[in-house]
């Protein structure tokens, strides 16, 4: 997580989730007390405790948009005094904020006294646009802005500011899950992870892993949401490394479930709370 507070959140959801699921006590493990310790550990009543390491798949330049964004206005919105209609723009993953405060209200104002309710970048700047509508829309394409619409202000007017983070095809199915899981845990980033997973005498090493839609194939994203409350999971196991025998798979932005990866039950699905999830 680029925050601490971030980190200290995701740790704490996943804590929530695991116990939650297992009916049995996780505890933060991960004091600071001294280094390479594991970030959880779950105490089962008749058997040897658990280490846990939470980790994530994401783009941390997005992430830091989305912190951004989050931080500086209110719903991803900011209000426009001298507009007259609510603007919605769809941005690249990572707009030059800055730059779109200074420029978005004044450039927006110049397509609404042109008669334009919306536009995509790619479509303006040919001959026969007038320049003060080429001007607007390179302005904005230069912060980051795609396309744009609008409609009409109840009250006052304001602009917000939407990211594409992924899309794409999905079949339906979990299978993606299964290459996805093996590639990350096989990348030399997690050799952390398997380092501190190593403990000695324990037969059980747990990985939690949030999955972002900025980062992961957007079969895996679409398959871990579960919009549609399929209960869709891989029909075969992954190859993990040892110490790694568990997984617990967060998709990010989240939603009320999880999948998680057990040796002997196979993959299943879990609730998570209602809590503002990591990523969100």
């Amino acid at each position: 997580m680029a925050m601490e507070a971030s980190k200290d959140h995701a740790e704490e959801f996943v804590r929530t989730c695991i116990s939650r699921t297992l009916g049995v006590p996780v505890h933060a493990h991960d004091d600071g007390s001294r280094q390479s310790m594991y970030d959880l550990e779950i105490r089962y009543p008749d058997r040897r405790a658990a280490p846990v390491e939470v980790t994530s798949d994401v783009d941390q330049r997005v992430a830091s948009t989305l912190g951004t964004l989050h931080k500086m206005y209110d719903q991803n919105a900011w209000v426009a005094l001298s507009l007259q209609l609510n603007w919605s723009l769809q941005a690249i993953q990572n707009p030059n904020l800055k730059q779109l405060k200074r420029h978005a209200e004044t450039q927006l104002r110049a397509l609404e006294l042109a008669g334009l309710t919306e536009f995509e970048s790619q479509q303006y700047g040919w001959p026969g646009d007038s320049e003060e509508v080429t001007v607007a829309v390179q302005t904005l394409a230069r912060c980051g802005v795609e396309r744009a619409h609008s409609a009409r202000a109840p009250e006052v007017a304001q602009i917000w500011v939407h990211t594409t983070l992924g899309g794409g095809a999905w079949d339906g199915s979990a299978e993606c899950i299964v290459q996805w899981i093996n590639d990350f845990t096989a990348d030399p980033h997690c050799a952390d992870n398997l380092g501190k997973l190593a403990v000695p005498g324990a037969t059980e090493g747990h990985l939690a892993v949030y999955a972002h839609m900025s980062a992961v194939p957007w079969g895996v994203w679409r398959a871990l949401i579960d919009h549609h409350g399929s209960g869709v999971v891989p029909q075969g196991p992954p190859t993990l490394p040892l110490p790694i025998t568990h997984l617990w798979l967060f998709p990010a932005p989240g939603d009320s479930t999880g999948m998680a990866y057990d040796p002997v039950v196979g993959w299943y699905r879990f609730e998570t709370p209602e809590i503002e999830q990591v990523g969100s």
